[in-house]
């Protein structure tokens, strides 16, 4: 059973190993999208005192419930409804069901690997994620929603949404809402970097 409080290169080798199937029959972008919100998640990390136990593993799976749901609707909404559709709500709980036999599949303790599914079961849900007072959990969500700021997410809007009117409603609402989704100055100051520079 892993119980290091680190993750070793060859654990994360595993957890990519057994996600990667997942990813890659989500939305289209979804595997470059969860690269980077790993690599946002590691370096909140070593700002503030989260767990990467929790927060890397979560990060690698946490999108992986794309691959069980029909997400048209997700594709066809409005910025401003995007959240509520059924694609949106569904992909939380087969994210948290897919992390559940991953990482007992790899070893990794019951009760952390508990933890990772109860944010992977809410972690585009932002009032349910700062319901649950996490450090762990508000980490996943600010990595995992700074990937929709900077030039990276351009191109994977054009990829998943074709449509240039649907892109720039959804930058603005984006934009009009940064600040309540980023709460810790760890994830404040690397939203600044990502949308002055770019991202890769």
């Amino acid at each position: 059973m892993i119980s290091s409080k680190a993750i070793s290169s060859d654990q994360e080798r595993q957890l990519w190993t057994a996600t990667l199937k997942y990813l890659e029959r989500g939305r289209p972008g979804d595997v470059e999208h969860t690269r980077r919100v790993v690599a946002y998640g590691k370096t909140l990390l070593a700002k503030e005192p989260g767990n990467p136990r929790v927060v890397v593993p979560a990060l690698i799976i946490h999108d992986t419930g794309w691959s069980k749901v029909d997400f048209s609707d997700f594709v066809d909404a409005p910025a401003v409804d995007k959240k509520d559709t059924a694609s949106v709500k569904l992909h939380m709980p087969h994210g948290a069901d897919i992390a559940r036999e991953i990482l007992e599949a790899v070893g990794w303790d019951p009760t952390t690997t508990q933890q990772i599914a109860d944010i992977i079961a809410v972690h585009d849900a932002p009032e349910k994620i700062r319901a649950l007072h996490n450090l762990d959990a508000a980490l996943v969500f600010e990595a995992d929603w700074l990937d929709k700021y900077g030039q990276a997410s351009q191109k994977r809007y054009f990829e998943i949404f074709s449509d240039e009117g649907k892109i720039e409603e959804l930058n603005r609402y984006l934009e009009k809402n940064k600040f309540v989704f980023f709460r810790s100055k760890a994830a404040k100051g690397l939203l600044s970097e990502i949308t002055s520079k770019g991202n890769p």
